[in-house]
């Protein structure tokens, strides 16, 4: 895996379990070429259902917020598109790739895709921390987010340098790297742009 490239992705959803009628309202990645951020994706995501109250206010996503965005079919075949053959890599995989898989198999995408969870990761090689919910290893790590957590591209931010340190792929300079790459990517962007990669790395 550490010749592939990879995409560090999370979504926020209405609630828990597609199969319960949960779906997706914000995906968030950050695609990563060696320990170097080479592309960004982010969309807020119409679920085409009421949004719960008590999922307002954990992720600040409100039903007027994604009322006139795109729903996950105009959405999703961009993320494939974007991912390409790249490994996806999650905090808690299990959850983020069912929802995904969910709407893969709704749509009739054909795509397997290799995974890597940090949440396991984090559960056999950090032997320190209190928990490991992703704030809590931000903090363990000192890891920067972009924004507020609970939003997709935050934490995939977030998740991409807990990513690089349990690989063991995270220099003296990456942080001040990171900072300059989710910069000059997201002020790149369109306003219209759903995602961007940086063409020198394509």
């Amino acid at each position: 895996m550490q010749n592939k490239n990879v995409t560090v992705f999370d979504l926020e959803t209405t609630g828990l379990s597609p199969d319960y009628g949960d779906r997706i309202t914000e995906i968030g990645a950050v695609k990563l070429c060696g320990n170097k951020l080479c592309g960004v994706f982010q969309t807020l995501v119409n679920p085409e259902r009421k949004i719960p109250d008590k999922i307002v206010e954990i992720t600040g996503i409100t039903n007027e917020m994604v009322a006139d965005k795109p729903t996950i079919s105009q959405v999703l075949p961009l993320f494939v598109d974007f991912v390409g053959d790249d490994v996806l890599v999650a905090h808690n995989a299990k959850f983020d790739t069912s929802f995904l898989r969910y709407e893969l198999k709704e749509w009739g995408i054909n795509r397997n895709f290799e995974t890597f969870c940090t949440l396991l990761a984090s559960r056999k090689e950090v032997k320190t921390s209190a928990n490991f919910k992703l704030s809590t290893l931000k903090n363990h790590f000192n890891l920067k987010p972009m924004g507020a957590m609970h939003r997709a591209l935050s934490d995939a931010y977030v998740t991409a340098q807990l990513y690089l340190k349990l690989t063991k792929n995270w220099g003296t300079d990456t942080m001040n790297q990171f900072e300059k790459e989710i910069e000059r990517l997201v002020g790149s962007r369109a306003e219209d742009d759903v995602f961007v990669i940086d063409p020198k790395y394509s």
